[in-house]
């Protein structure tokens, strides 16, 4: 979306270290929520996104889908009055008799606040396509930063100044998966290079899921891997749970409450800010959403309006599904998250969509650094607040202002809240 964000990314990746590793970042646009209030535009961006059957977009990408909608907007739909309806659509027994496209549009025009999170959906799958059919090595949200040294490292010695941390945990990600690959003749079609999580799911995805299940290297002194994606089914066996019921509306809310949760629960990791897709993934994907609207729209019994579903929830639950030829969600196994993150979420960057939760996700990214980047720490040591921590990434003035101010005062302020104080100092 341009604006102050993107030439953050750029100062980024035009850091010299950064540089020395990465070429220059290409920008997808996103997709503002305005956009998505009218027919045309809606469909006009799930169809850049391809989430609309070919022969449907076809017609509405034509010239006479632009005539009738300027003629009259109600009538835009009547150019699919010959085009079949796609085979195998799932939902309701009326739902499947309905292009995709006009189910789309009825279910999609009353969601109100969740405009801003079908736009970052849409953004990502388009997203998506550019990376596959472009070839490049991962996708990044405009809101991440990236560790360029590393404590452990002590001084940089000369031929170690264009040393990169963020670099070296890509490379170590990836050839993990490789080395998986040659073992076991599988393929990795989702890889996370960043992810976060409740402070409570993160001390059970990097306490307990991750040593367990984490792929050994061949040199097994090499400590960067991956563990396969963990799912709520891995959470309620460690509680010792044996309910395995599908997750239901209350659960959904509660999920999503991240604030209020104080033991693991609801969806293991989350966020979708650093990730690289598999063609076959993304196809697998792409496939699954055209044949349900109901994998972006659901409403509960009690609900009033379609609510939007996260593109991070949606991304590896459909490529999960896609990949599992077991009831045991062993598709996961296809979902690697890199042990040791190669972007974090900046601090306090005011979310576009869950700005209420900004210093929550400070706080899990602390102890998601503090595990990943001290090696040998133990995991009952709970500091906060550790600067040690953040000063290894690459942050903006204003940013690293936030932290100071967390380290004298514990408490982190908004980007408005600084600018406030700054002016009151002067």
């Amino acid at each position: 979306m341009g604006s102050k964000r993107q030439e953050h990314i750029e100062a980024l990746f035009s850091h010299p270290a950064m540089k020395a590793h990465f070429e220059p970042p290409a920008f997808s646009p996103g997709v503002p929520q305005r956009e998505l209030r009218n027919r045309m535009g809606l469909l006009t961006h799930a169809g850049e996104a391809g989430i609309i059957p070919e022969a449907e977009w076809k017609a509405l990408s034509s010239p006479e889908a632009k005539r009738l909608n300027d003629d009259d907007p109600l009538t835009l739909l009547h150019v699919l009055d010959d085009v079949p309806v796609k085979p195998g659509r799932m939902g309701g027994d009326f739902d499947v008799k309905m292009h995709y496209a006009k189910e789309l549009w009825q279910k999609g025009k009353g969601i109100n606040r969740g405009r801003s999170v079908l736009g970052c959906a849409l953004a990502h799958l388009k997203a998506m396509r550019m990376l596959v059919e472009e070839g490049y090595d991962f996708i990044l949200e405009d809101n991440v930063r990236a560790p360029i040294t590393n404590a452990n490292r002590g001084n940089l010695s000369e031929q170690d100044e264009m040393y990169c941390e963020c670099a070296e945990r890509i490379r170590n990600a990836r050839d993990a998966s490789l080395e998986w690959e040659e073992a076991t003749g599988k393929k990795c079609h989702l890889r996370y290079h960043g992810w976060l999580g409740s402070r409570p799911n993160l001390e059970f995805v990097m306490n307990t899921h991750c040593p367990k299940m984490k792929f050994t290297r061949k040199d097994e002194n090499e400590t960067q891997s991956f563990f396969p994606f963990p799912i709520p089914t891995d959470i309620e066996q460690f509680l010792g749970e044996s309910d395995n019921k599908e997750m239901d509306e209350e659960a959904e809310r509660e999920d999503d409450n991240k604030t209020k949760m104080t033991k693991p629960g609801g969806t293991p990791i989350w966020g979708a800010f650093a990730y690289w897709v598999s063609k076959e993934g993304y196809e697998a994907l792409i496939e699954s959403l055209q044949k349900d609207v109901g994998a972006l729209l659901w409403k509960g019994k009690r609900m009033r309006c379609y609510q939007v579903k996260p593109i991070d929830k949606i991304i590896p639950r459909r490529i999960m599904a896609a990949l599992s030829e077991t009831e045991n969600h062993d598709g996961r196994d296809h979902i690697h998250v890199a042990t040791h993150p190669s972007f974090f979420r900046a601090p306090m960057l005011t979310s576009q969509i869950h700005s209420q939760w900004d210093a929550e996700f400070c706080r899990s990214t602390e102890f998601q650094m503090k595990r990943c980047n001290q090696e040998g720490i133990s995991k009952d040591d709970d500091r906060e607040g550790e600067e040690l921590e953040w000063q290894h990434l690459w942050l903006t003035k204003e940013e690293t202002q936030i932290v100071e101010h967390r380290q004298v005062h514990t408490v982190w302020l908004t980007l408005k809240e600084l600018a406030e104080l700054s002016e009151g100092k002067e």
